[in-house]
């Protein structure tokens, strides 16, 4: 009898300590009570929220699919427009790249016009060289007949 206690014992506390199904099922029963209470209606709203949404999608759609038939031609002419003026904006750029020949031309006779001023003024500077040696040579003749005037060996004509 007494084995018959210990093993009743045992038992009892194997069932405490290691089988956890009556506390288990007891918060799955909680947490659906929960969630139901709680939760149910919430889903319920947005599911309705949900559904009004698509009713109105379902209305405006096909109004915009008619918007969008409609201005298609509208919205294809812009931009018919808008490529031609693209390609003229491109042809008047292929035109300038053409007359680029011209705006070299006009550099090489700038360069032509700055060598020959250089040379221009290369040949006054010794022009004036050649001027003042002569005024020199000039004021030295003079120097020398007023000298030989002052000491009388040459007269005026």
């Amino acid at each position: 009898m007494a084995s018959e206690g210990v093993v009743k014992d045992v038992g009892e506390i194997h069932a405490r300590l290691l089988d956890h199904r009556p506390v288990v099922q007891g918060e799955i029963k909680c947490f659906i009570r929960e969630f139901e209470g709680k939760r149910n209606h919430r889903e319920e709203d947005r599911l309705e929220a949900v559904l009004g949404h698509t009713q109105q999608m379902g209305q405006t759609i096909p109004a915009c699919t008619r918007l969008m038939e409609d201005n298609v031609t509208q919205v294809t002419a812009n931009l018919s427009v808008a490529t031609s003026m693209c390609e003229k904006i491109s042809e008047t750029e292929e035109k300038l790249a053409k007359a680029d020949p011209l705006k070299d031309r006009r550099e090489n006779r700038k360069q032509e016009w700055d060598a020959f001023m250089s040379d221009q003024f290369g040949r006054s500077a010794e022009v004036d060289r050649e001027h003042e040696i002569l005024c020199d040579k000039i004021r030295e003749q003079h120097r020398l007949k007023e000298e030989l005037l002052k000491e009388g060996k040459v007269s005026l004509p």
